[in-house]
């Protein structure tokens, strides 16, 4: 259920346990409709949007509410948006104590265009999905991954100071390092279990001609030891450059095809299918370590896929399992055997449509 959200009439949806296509033109509300639901599991916006942006323009407050099944008993998820107020949150009618509860109880995995940006974007992008993977997989990480950057940030402070007092900057050098170890350590296991599921789905999207390579590429190796010992000897460069060069905020995770990096020398459409093929990757992952298969969310998939790849996408989606919401312009390009349930937006309202 949705009130006030965007420019989204108000909608009352029951999907399909399987696959949900929202078609209609661009700029009807089809990728806000995602949106919504994709902020009631991860509670933020897949558009970095602010509170005040997802209430609609003639409207003091937004609510989102969702019956959520596939564990071991059904739940209810309410949010409640107010431009005035802070966002109210319940779970159960009753307020999470964690977002790591919230988290834990609606499991998604997000597909839109930024996302291209994975396989042909800085590294920055890449280490946000690994840690926004480990992070659902064990809160630890989530903590160790903020103790870093809080100590990462201070010594970068410390760094830019015009008379930068040497013993302060170091005092961070083992926090960095024991937080450090913890995070490469925790990337590199969740790698191995990417790379075999990445590259078997990218070679069913793409065809076994074009095989993909996935590796993690830490700038230093993951170890307490290993990290004191590059911070201490880059000193006097992070003294002269403003900030902390050695760490794992500095790794990336390495695509290649053909053993060439992807970033640089493959095509749009191979980016595309590049990031599909780590969605259903992290999909697969997330499934088999919590127990339950997330939901799928998927803006404008099948762009720039020619027919014989859109096909073999369809095909791969339609064995994850998972509950699927996509949008499209051209639902006849989504040719799934299981259970259908298509909708059209026009201009905010959503209205099912006959089988």
């Amino acid at each position: 259920m949705l009130r006030g959200f965007r420019n989204l009439a108000d909608v009352d949806l029951a999907p399909g346990p399987r696959f949900n296509v929202l078609s209609g033109d661009n700029g009807q509300g089809k990728s806000n409709l995602l949106e919504a639901i994709y902020y009631l599991g991860a509670l933020e916006s897949f558009r970095l949007a602010a509170k005040d942006a997802l209430i609609a323009h003639d409207a003091a407050r937004a609510l989102l509410a969702a019956k959520l099944a596939g564990g071991v008993a059904p739940r209810t998820a309410k949010i409640w948006l107010d431009r005035a107020a802070p966002r109210r949150l319940a779970l159960d009618d009753k307020r999470p104590r964690t977002r790591a509860d919230w988290l834990a109880a609606t499991p998604m995995v997000l597909f839109h265009p930024g996302d291209l940006a994975l396989a042909s974007g800085p590294p920055s992008g890449r280490r946000a999905l690994l840690d926004h993977v480990a992070a659902r997989l064990a809160p630890e990480y989530a903590r160790a991954l903020a103790d870093y950057e809080t100590a990462l940030k201070s010594r970068n402070r410390l760094l830019r100071q015009e008379h930068a007092d040497r013993r302060s900057i170091t005092s961070y050098d083992p926090l960095l390092a024991a937080h450090g170890a913890v995070l490469g350590l925790a990337r590199a296991a969740l790698v191995e279990e990417l790379e075999p599921a990445t590259r078997e789905a990218f070679a069913r999207i793409a065809g076994e001609e074009l095989p993909l390579e996935v590796r993690y590429q830490p700038r230093v190796p993951p170890r307490e030891d290993a990290l004191r010992t590059a911070l201490a000897r880059s000193l006097d460069k992070d003294l002269a450059r403003g900030f902390t060069a050695e760490g794992p905020h500095a790794d990336d995770l390495a695509l290649t095809v053909r053993e060439r990096r992807a970033r640089h020398h493959a095509s749009q459409g191979q980016h595309r299918m590049i990031v599909l093929a780590l969605k259903a990757a992290e999909l697969t992952v997330l499934a088999r370590r919590l127990g339950l298969v997330p939901i799928l969310l998927l803006d404008d998939v099948s762009s720039e896929l020619d027919p014989t790849r859109n096909a073999r996408l369809m095909g791969l989606l339609d064995e994850l399992g998972a509950q699927v919401f996509v949008t499209t312009t051209q639902p006849e390009l989504i040719r799934v055997a299981h259970d259908r349930a298509d909708y059209r937006v026009v201009a905010g309202r959503v209205e099912a449509q006959a089988p």
